[in-house]
């Protein structure tokens, strides 16, 4: 695993540490999402928005949705999917 991928998710906070505010977390949280398009090459495979919001987002759209890492910086949440979706695929 990359050294950035590793320092940027020794950084994710656990979903525990979130507590429900409405629609959103308190505090607010972003979530780096891993989907699985129909055309791989037509989109990113990494996905990042405001949790849980982005996620119910992401399962209607693409059905399975797997959440990679949960943020307390929208800024971390970006580095890590602008990284993974360079390298095209999880962990390489």
């Amino acid at each position: 695993m990359d050294r950035r991928v590793s320092e940027l998710l020794s950084q994710a906070v656990q979903q525990s540490t979130l507590r429900s505010a409405g629609t959103y977390t308190n505090p607010r949280s972003w979530g780096v999402y891993e989907v699985e398009p129909a055309q791989p090459v037509a989109t990113k495979r990494f996905r990042i928005g405001n949790h849980p919001v982005r996620q119910q987002e992401l399962e209607r759209e693409f059905g399975t949705v797997q959440r990679i890492a949960l943020f307390t910086s929208r800024s971390l949440a970006e580095q890590l999917s602008a990284i993974l979706n360079a390298k095209g695929e999880h962990g390489a």
